[in-house]
């Protein structure tokens, strides 16, 4: 601040201040994944018949749609105040839709029912149990999630639909579009370990390293692998 004397009065000048040096980084990656990941299982429709195109048109996902890229948990990451959320996960051609649905803690996830006709979502996962009954098209139920873990979803009427909640302590995620392109903004300066989750692999960890002002640029490939053999 300067100071200058008018009519013998001091009146300070307050200049503007400097713009503040960036305090975080970012993460910018591409992923890769096996083509036998993204392979579609084959699935009989209950109530539709052979031949007949489905009541509800499919929902067509990119081979991405099933992987999170997540920060693993450290104290700088869980020190920082989360914001109410909320997220939606659809039931749509006798699927849920996302398959997979990352979130954070204390987020509540809306089961809306699109399909013309019943279905029921529960979890016996130890992260979140719940059962929300039976519901037509048009309902919608609810449910709050507020322990970090992996939540599996089910539908009592239909036995193969299935699909995955991610809850996690800290908003550091996120699903790669559809050419394996991931952005992770504002991650404090510091080493960590990114972890690339898919349902049907064992989570693959890459370090990396984030300054202030920066970004950094991991390549992260999703390969199929057989878990070992029994001794």
């Amino acid at each position: 601040m300067r100071t200058i004397v008018i009519m013998g009065l001091l009146v300070g000048l307050v200049t503007a201040p400097l713009p503040a040096q960036a305090v975080t980084g970012r993460i910018e990656g591409m992923a890769s994944i096996a083509s036998r990941l993204t392979a579609p299982r084959q699935r009989v429709r209950v109530y539709d018949e052979p031949g007949t195109p489905p009541s509800t048109p499919p929902v067509v996902v990119h081979p991405f749609a099933g992987v999170v890229m997540v920060l693993e948990s450290t104290p700088a990451l869980l020190r920082l105040s989360q914001p109410v959320q909320h997220a939606a996960m659809t039931q749509h051609g006798e699927h849920f839709v996302p398959h997979v649905l990352a979130v954070t803690n204390g987020t509540t996830v809306a089961f809306p029912n699109e399909d013309p006709l019943y279905h029921n979502v529960f979890s016996l996962s130890s992260a979140r149990s719940f059962d929300l009954g039976r519901y037509t098209r048009g309902q919608s139920k609810s449910v709050r999630f507020t322990r970090a873990g992996v939540v599996q979803i089910f539908c009592h009427i239909h036995a193969d639909m299935n699909a995955y909640i991610l809850v996690y302590d800290h908003p550091f995620f996120a699903v790669p579009d559809a050419q394996g392109r991931f952005i992770i903004e504002g991650v404090p300066p510091g080493d960590y370990t990114l972890v690339a989750w898919h349902e049907r692999v064992r989570p693959i960890r890459t370090p990396v390293r984030v300054e202030a002002g920066r970004t950094a640029t991991p390549s992260v490939a999703i390969p199929l692998t057989d878990p070992p053999a029994n001794p």
